[in-house]
């Protein structure tokens, strides 16, 4: 056969997977080694399970126990009380004009500071002016009709002085008379005068009788004159410094035209305007204020009424503000609870030399008063609340939980007041939650205990 002839060479095909001569015994090796892993598998739990059962035990037993903080009560000496309170000046007035007329000027504006004494607005008062006029001249003439009722007691006394004068003149000249009439007597019965030269002798002594008794008539008249002249010098004396006072008065009246400052101040307020009319006691024309001292005013409840005295420390702070407060201490108290409110209002003074509170400002006052009829103070976190009342939980020597009943008293912020529960050496559970149980163990953390005692 040619090679022509020859069909062409074919490819090549696959050759087929011819299993090793070996295989029968390679896939037996494989099967026992599945089996012996598996076997090897299945077995390791077993053995743990079986060798280290205490050790498991243990290990749940420690991951059971709770972790607690723990915090002490604190002697209840003191307590804050935080109340809002507002800043009072030192001293504040609101100037009236005291006379009526018109505001010539001005001479004060807000915010300025003034000396007391120191002039602020002028008033001009025509009709005050007249008044004065005219009460000067009234108290001039009660003036002289006062000294011409004196000349005329003077004159008074003087014409008493005569009458009595011929009053004694008048009475001896009667008693000369009844002496010659005991002689003409005497000499009638001698027959040495007539009977009618006797009878004309007893008439001349009747006739100074009478002489007499007109004579001191007019005396007793003279002496009531007398003391009537000086009573109309009483009555026109007192007119006259009558109208003098009046007088005063006015001029007194006329220094209101002039509104001066009481005190040394700052003008907080200013409504005079030049050409107003203004009338007496109506219109506010100024207030000044004091601020080199301020009080601050606060409404203290009846709660801590009895405890709030002279002496008690006082911090002062604006809410708004970051500066530092201001510390002080009671001044006064009004010693009385209002029945309105329910407070009793105390008094801070403060100095204020460098304008750091401002008058009708709202302030914080931080009262640390004492308390009275408390033992213990204990963080409010450590108390549970439960139906049976307050509760707090206690660890003992053992590390055990005991629940334990308190009675609260006042809420102090982050602290409350303990009237009756706990003796000051308790180990409190912060934050006890209500999985807690008279018993359980527990454990505590050492570092946090420390801080919250600290606390």
């Amino acid at each position: 056969m040619s090679a022509a002839a020859m069909p062409p060479n074919p490819a090549p095909a696959e050759a087929p997977l011819v299993p090793h001569r070996t295989s029968p015994w390679f896939g037996r090796l494989l099967t026992v080694g599945l089996i012996v892993v598996a076997g090897i598998a299945f077995l390791q739990p077993w053995k743990s399970l079986h060798s280290e059962p205490v050790s498991n035990g243990r290990h749940q037993a420690a991951t059971n126990v709770k972790q607690v903080q723990v915090a002490q009560p604190s002697a209840a000496t003191n307590s804050n009380v935080v109340l809002p309170a507002t800043v009072r000046p030192w001293q504040t007035t609101t100037l009236h004009a005291r006379v009526s007329g018109y505001l010539t000027k001005w001479h004060r504006d807000l915010g300025e500071q003034v000396k007391a004494g120191e002039l602020l607005a002028e008033i001009e008062t025509p009709e005050l002016d007249q008044e004065l006029a005219e009460g000067e001249a009234l108290a001039s003439e009660a003036a002289a009709v006062a000294i011409q009722a004196r000349a005329e007691r003077q004159e008074a006394e003087a014409d008493l002085k005569v009458t009595e004068a011929q009053a004694v003149r008048i009475r001896a000249d009667a008693e000369l008379a009844i002496l010659q009439l005991g002689r003409r007597e005497r000499l009638l019965t001698t027959a040495a005068i007539s009977q009618e030269e006797f009878d004309t002798f007893q008439k001349q002594v009747e006739a100074r009788n009478a002489d007499v008794a007109a004579s001191e008539a007019d005396v007793a008249r003279r002496r009531t004159n007398l003391d009537t002249r000086t009573a109309i010098i009483t009555a026109r004396e007192a007119t006259a410094k009558s109208r003098l006072a009046n007088v005063e008065r006015l001029k007194q009246l006329q220094a209101f035209k002039r509104i001066a400052a009481p005190f040394d101040g700052v003008v907080t307020r200013r409504s005079a305007e030049v050409g107003m009319l203004v009338t007496a006691g109506a219109e506010s024309l100024f207030t000044v204020e004091d601020m080199r001292r301020v009080r601050v005013q606060v409404n203290v409840p009846q709660t801590y009424a009895l405890q709030t005295v002279r002496g008690v420390a006082a911090t002062v702070s604006l809410p708004e503000s970051s500066a530092q407060a201001v510390v002080g201490t009671v001044t006064r108290t009004a010693a009385s609870v209002e029945s309105s409110t329910r407070t009793m209002t105390a008094e801070i003074e403060l100095d204020n030399s460098e304008r750091k509170l401002q008058p009708g400002s709202y302030v914080q006052v931080t009262l640390t008063v004492p308390q009275r009829g408390a033992a213990w103070t204990i963080p409010t976190n450590t108390v549970q609340m439960q139906i049976g009342g307050p509760h707090v939980a206690i660890v003992n020597d053992k590390n055990e939980i005991e629940l334990k009943r308190v009675t609260l008293g006042r809420d102090l912020g982050n602290r409350v007041v303990v009237q009756a529960g706990v003796f000051g050496k308790e180990r409190l559970v912060v934050n006890p939650g209500d999985e807690l149980r008279d018993g359980q163990s527990v454990a505590v953390e050492v570092r946090e205990a420390a801080t919250m005692a600290q606390r």
